[in-house]
């Protein structure tokens, strides 16, 4: 091969590798994007929920709507009935994703506070009435079902390779982590809420390139200076 050839191919190889690199980069941002306009909208629908379960016929309205919910046990336990996003990291259900919800009490003990965003619990939906929940489609919600945002699924839509959560050590979860806002948009994490100590890092990766921000205890407010 000449020189000149070889310089030519050896051009068309970098501004290849160039257009892959800046397509990557962009589908890293726009799920980065995606995953804060989320984030914002689980702290809106927080602190703007005027729900305040103190006796049984305060949960008469969600009764009608969810009718597997136990009211009893939603009065005694309400805080753990906390506006979250759960990210699923394992490889059991879609990896890489993660669902806003409400998790709910249930008379049957099975899905009684199950820490899945199954059938009977509170699923965030979008303007278009696209459901927040990357959770399978057998055990969710029938109003969710083959209904859910795509963009939810980072690793499908976006090819994010790995969703890295650092966090109080009470926060960890096997192949799951969680952030719940309660009405003053206080942070919690973990199976059992738990108000933050530390700042709650989330970071998409995808090839060489991350992007990653933290959540902040107390106030709750988003930081991309960790």
């Amino acid at each position: 091969m000449k020189l000149f050839e070889f310089a030519i191919a050896l051009g068309m190889l970098i501004v290849l590798f160039s257009f892959v690199q800046i397509r990557s980069n962009h589908s890293l941002e726009i799920a980065y994007s995606t995953l804060i306009s989320h984030l914002k909208m689980l702290q809106l629908f927080a602190l703007s929920d005027d729900n305040a379960f103190i006796q049984a016929q305060d949960s008469r309205d969600m009764l009608r709507l969810y009718p597997s919910v136990d009211a009893n046990a939603l009065v005694a336990q309400h805080r753990n009935a906390m506006w979250q996003i759960q990210f699923h990291l394992g490889r059991i259900y879609t990896t890489h994703s993660y669902s806003l919800y409400i998790d709910t009490p249930r008379n049957a003990p099975t899905t009684h506070f199950d820490s899945r965003p199954m059938a009977g619990d509170i699923i965030l939906k979008d303007m278009d009435r696209k459901c927040l929940s990357a959770y399978n489609n057998t055990n969710t919600a029938q109003e969710c079902k083959n209904n859910a945002l795509a963009e939810i699924r980072l690793g499908e839509r976006f090819g994010i390779e790995n969703i890295l959560i650092e966090s109080d050590n009470f926060c960890k979860e096997r192949e799951s982590a969680r952030i719940y806002f309660d009405r003053r948009g206080v942070p919690y994490c973990g199976k059992i809420p738990t108000a933050l100590r530390s700042p709650f890092k989330i970071t998409l990766l995808k090839g060489s390139g991350y992007k990653s921000l933290c959540i902040l205890p107390q106030s709750g407010m988003m930081s991309t200076k960790c």
